[in-house]
């Protein structure tokens, strides 16, 4: 697991808000603004106690956050409304961390060559594992769980990685953007993986 110093929030994105004398009311918010140390400015959080009734809780919050497969939960409070519908909550003194993927992902852009069968095309892979990757491909063909594929692709350290074997594990269709998301799994040969280990080992080490 990464050793996080402090919570790297980013602008705009989702956080879950509970009471935290009643965890079973809760809401969603996003993240408009940080100053370190200080507070989080956040949309106003409306509380849904049942289907036709809400609240506004100005208790103290029990604050969920997700970053990069991990889960930040931290304990704060209504500061102030700054304006309408922006309010600030206090920055957390102390937080808890939960990995919630196997392994840490690291983010590249790395133009890859896909066979798939008779079919060979090109692709990106988005993000990349010691186990597998997410790879886009911009063409929507015919794809499903369990489908092998191989790919060859240069890592961001010049490393060669040349036909490598993978397993399909999903696939996620953009009609919108004609192309396709997959995930896939390694499975060899192991030399090939082992470069791929070593180059997330090494990012892991800048991690925040």
């Amino acid at each position: 697991m990464i050793v996080y110093r402090k919570i790297p929030f980013q602008l705009g994105a989702q956080i879950l808000l509970r009471p935290y004398t009643d965890r079973s009311h809760r809401a969603k918010s996003k993240i408009i603004g940080v100053l370190e140390k200080e507070f989080i400015l956040i949309e106003n959080p409306v509380f849904a106690i049942s289907d036709n009734i809400t609240a506004i809780v100005e208790d103290d919050l029990m604050v969920t956050y997700e970053y990069d497969g991990y889960l930040f939960t931290f304990k704060s409070r209504f500061n102030r409304e700054l304006i309408k519908n922006i309010v600030c909550i206090d920055y957390p003194e102390t937080f808890q961390i939960e990995q919630l993927r196997d392994e840490p992902r690291v983010k590249v852009n790395l133009q890859a060559a896909v066979n798939i069968g008779d079919i060979k095309l090109p692709g990106i892979v988005r993000d990349i594992s010691a186990s597998g990757c997410m790879l886009e491909i911009q063409k929507i063909i015919s794809l499903f769980k369990g489908l092998g594929l191989t790919l060859t692709f240069t890592l961001p350290d010049d490393q060669l990685i040349k036909d490598l074997n993978c397993t399909i594990s999903s696939v996620k269709i953009n009609q919108i953007h004609k192309k396709m998301d997959i995930r896939a799994k390694f499975s060899g040969p192991s030399g090939e993986i082992e470069k791929i280990r070593g180059l997330v080992n090494f990012c892991m080490r800048f991690k925040v």
